[in-house]
């Protein structure tokens, strides 16, 4: 009898444990910049080298130029962690370096500890924190720590990068980065 009530009750809290989980989701993700021009230019490494980056950069060649689009297709909401001074330079040649060199940044929060970040946008009319779909956020820039005006995008949870996201689908230096493209299908 004692074994049946000791089995019931871990049964139970299993059960109970189960409910507290939320369900986690892939979204699916565009490039950010609506342009022809516009390729990955970072991966896995950074510049496609052999620095570990597990992030996606996306550029275009201009600055405060094109705008920097929200990448989720569909409905999320997107919260700006902004203050950022506008810059088109390295970090290293007085760009607004600051939120940890993210720069201006925008962050859509899933469950279980994950995010999707874009990071590094100059900002304009169209920043500020709201819902949408695919909207513009701001402009595609160099705040923060960088070395040239790009978008840059991770998937992490609980901090930590992961390049599924984009492996997944098979994107690649060199691939598009236009605002059409299927770039990756975080998990939320």
């Amino acid at each position: 009898m004692q074994t049946t009530n000791k089995l019931l009750i871990g049964f139970v809290a299993l059960c109970a444990m189960a409910g507290l989980q939320q369900r986690v989701e892939g979204a699916t993700a565009n490039g950010p910049i609506c342009d022809t021009a516009a390729k990955v230019n970072s991966t896995t490494y950074y510049g496609c080298g052999t620095s570990s980056h597990t992030a996606l950069d996306v550029a275009n060649g201009t600055c405060s130029v094109w705008n920097h689009r929200a990448m989720l297709v569909g409905s999320y909401h997107y919260t700006l962690y902004g203050g950022c001074t506008n810059s088109c330079g390295a970090c290293s040649a007085g760009a607004g370096c600051c939120n940890g060199g993210a720069g201006n940044y925008y962050v859509v929060s899933g469950s279980n500890g994950w995010d999707f970040r874009q990071l590094h946008s100059n900002t304009n009319a169209d920043s500020k924190t709201k819902t949408c779909d695919r909207c513009a956020l701001g402009l595609v820039g160099s705040t923060g720590n960088t070395t040239g005006a790009h978008s840059h995008s991770d998937n992490r949870q609980y901090g930590t990068r992961k390049s599924a996201w984009y492996t997944s689908v098979g994107t690649t230096c060199g691939s598009s980065g236009n605002c059409n493209n299927r770039v990756g299908v975080p998990t939320l």
